[in-house]
This record gives C-alpha cells, structure tokens and sequence, in this order.
C-alpha cells in the first residue's frame, strides 16, 4: 500500500526472515561465525542465547543458507514435544519415513549406525533446537544421551541449542549438570546499538528498492526508533514497517521522529499489567493514579478515493481510540520484566500484523477495482 509512495519495490520490514534482507551487525556476526565454526570443526554442544527478537532464529537461517551438501541438518523448531514425539521426530528426520522401533534402545542404536555412516561418507550431521529453553527437563536428558554418540576422537553428531536466556538458568539445575558440562561453546547475542540500527533501517530498505539519494527516515526518526525499540531488530520491523503506513496516510514523504512516537504509542498494550514495558518498576499505586491506558487499535480504512483524469492513491485515514499519553522510554533491555512484556507484545502485534495484511490486501483489491472501472 505504502511502496508506490515511497518509490519501493516490496515491503522492507515484513517480520517473516527472508535471507536478502539479512544484515548482520558485529555482535550477529560473531554468532554466525561461532555457529559456522561449531559445524566445521564439529565442536559438539554449542549454545546460543538471546532476548526476544534478537535476531536469533535468522542467524539459524542464515546458518542453514550457508551449509554445503556434506552437512545433514536436522532443525526442531518447537520443542514442546512428548519423549516418544521428540524420538519419532528424529527417526523422520533421519530415516525420510515414520519407522517405529520397539524400543528407545533399539532407536538409538539404529540412530547411532545413522551418525556413524555419514561420518565414514565424510557427511556432518547437526541438531539444532529453536526455542530450546521450552525444553523439558525429559527431553533435555534425550538429547545429553545422544551427545554420548561419539568415538574417541570424533562427535558423531553436533547439537546446538538456541533460546531465550531462560536457557541457562535451567541448565544450572543440578539435574542438568552432566549436559551443562558438555557444552563446549556458548554465545549471548545483544540488541543492536544506534550505529547498526541505521544500518539495518537502511540495508532493508536499499534491499526492498530504495532509490540512490532518497532519505526516508531522517536521522531523528532512526534515533527515535533506536531507543523506543531498544535495539531488537524484531521491534525495529514492527515501528518502522508502522511508520511507512502512517506516513503514507499523512502523506509525508520523510519519516520522522515524531511519526515514530505516535506509533510507538498506538503499538503499546493495555498497562494495568504490572509487567507491561514502559512501566515495568513503577510502584502500583502510581500506575493506579494514572489510570488504564487502552490499546489505540489502528482502524483501517475509512476512506478515501479521488479520481481526476485517472485514478489516485487510495489514502487510509487513521483514527485513534483513546486518550494519547505521552511515549516513554523503554526499560533497560536487561531487564527481565521487559523482556517478558516484550514477549506479550510481540504476540499481540503478531496478530495486528496479520489483520492489518489482510487490511491491505483488501484495500489494494479496491484500487485495483476502481482503476479498472476508469479504464
């Protein structure tokens, strides 16, 4: 809706990872380079730590782009999953095809004869767990067994885990000792800072089509996006992709510090929850005395249309329900109650995101209509 405006090809901030609009900033690039490292010289245990929105499951991505054909990957991306699950999940991934085995030892051994020919065909074999800090204590038992795979002087299999820092806090559990011994690498990847938000705003819409010379976000609104998001690329998308509809709507060719502000505003959740960002800390009685905020839902479009010679733009008008309070700041992104608000925020954008795709597409329909029926 907003690319034609802005002289783009496609939408630069879509939340889904698309590798041609990786940008990796120092702090990614060493996850990468370890990630990389951990395959090539089959380091084992290799575990990779991050906030909400870090950036972690594109530097998975970004991974599995890299790999050549001598690395077999097996990839779980939720592991929420029962123990006989997580083992047929396996057996699948191995075998192509559900095989069912009478037993947990006669899948491990017909697992293991798997690890062991692909090391004679020179093949790496790789298991990596997304969102492994939703592991149960079962399953992260499952997986210090089948690190045992290995000869004397080789991993039969590398495993890496990939999660929230939750991770490392149930790792500590003394239960989970013998496989927290085993981990021979970890990393901890951090927000961007101010100068690698610039250049991931900018990479992104260089990828999508910006032209040579045009300016769309003015260097306040990039600072503004910085500090409102706290540097989580994942939150950098969700206000900027924001901006540009709202931009577009007011007709501004130039995103400013000001339009972030106003959709930091209209992005922020319902604050009576005691954990809610911005307001994490804040004694409860001052919370009480400033009284619930409601979530201002964008309400998408309510007109219009102008036709002159030939067919217009449609331009969405945007109005806000409720009182507007001034933006603050978000906690530091150290802080765990941020981080869980972040996390309820992301759900609830998720589904913003979806609804106001579908918004558009609804409206791109009517364009397309209308200019049809000029014609």
């Amino acid at each position: 809706m907003y690319r034609e405006f802005y002289n783009l090809e496609e939408k630069p901030f879509n939340l889904t990872p698309s590798p041609k609009f990786l940008y990796l900033g120092e702090n990614h690039k060493e996850a990468l380079a370890l990630l990389t490292y951990g395959v090539v010289e089959r380091k084992g245990f290799i575990l990779l730590t991050g906030e909400v929105g870090t950036g972690k499951t594109t530097m998975v991505h970004a991974l599995l782009g890299n790999l050549d054909e001598s690395v077999r990957c097996i990839f779980l991306s939720n592991p929420l999953l029962s123990q006989q699950d997580f083992i047929d999940y396996l057996a699948f991934s191995a075998f192509k095809q559900k095989a069912h085995f009478k037993s947990k030892t006669a899948f491990l051994l017909e697992f293991e004869s798997y690890l062991k020919e692909n090391l004679r065909r020179h093949r790496n074999v790789i298991l990596i767990i997304d969102e492994a800090h939703k592991l149960s204590f079962e399953l992260l038992e499952e997986i210090r067994l089948l690190s045992n795979m290995e000869l004397a002087d080789e991993k039969l299999i590398n495993i890496f885990l990939i999660g929230q820092p939750e991770l490392n806090k149930k790792l500590s559990e003394p239960r989970c000792r013998p496989l927290l011994q085993r981990i021979s690498s970890r990393y901890h990847i951090h927000p961007l800072d101010l100068e690698d938000t610039r250049k991931y705003i900018e990479n992104r819409l260089r990828v999508a089509g910006k032209k040579k010379g045009d300016e769309i976000f003015s260097g306040n609104a990039v600072k503004a996006v910085y500090q409102l998001s706290g540097g989580y690329p994942r939150m950098i998308n969700i206000l900027a992709d924001n901006a540009l509809l709202l931009g577009y709507a007011k007709g501004i060719r130039k995103i400013n510090a000001r339009i972030i502000r106003q959709c930091f505003d209209d992005l922020r959740l319902d604050d009576t929850d005691s954990e809610s960002a911005g307001e994490a800390g804040i004694p409860a009685g001052e919370r009480e005395a400033r009284g619930p905020r409601r979530l201002r839902l964008w309400r998408w479009p309510l007109a219009a249309l102008a036709v002159m010679g030939g067919v217009l733009l449609m331009v969405a008008r945007i109005h806000y329900e409720g009182a507007v309070t001034p933006p603050r700041h978000p906690v530091p992104a150290d802080s765990p109650a941020r981080a869980r608000a972040l996390e309820k925020k992301m759900a609830v954008l998720a589904m913003k995101e979806r609804a106001l795709a579908e918004k558009e597409a609804a409206l791109a329909r009517k364009e397309k209509t209308l200019k049809e029926a000029e014609a």
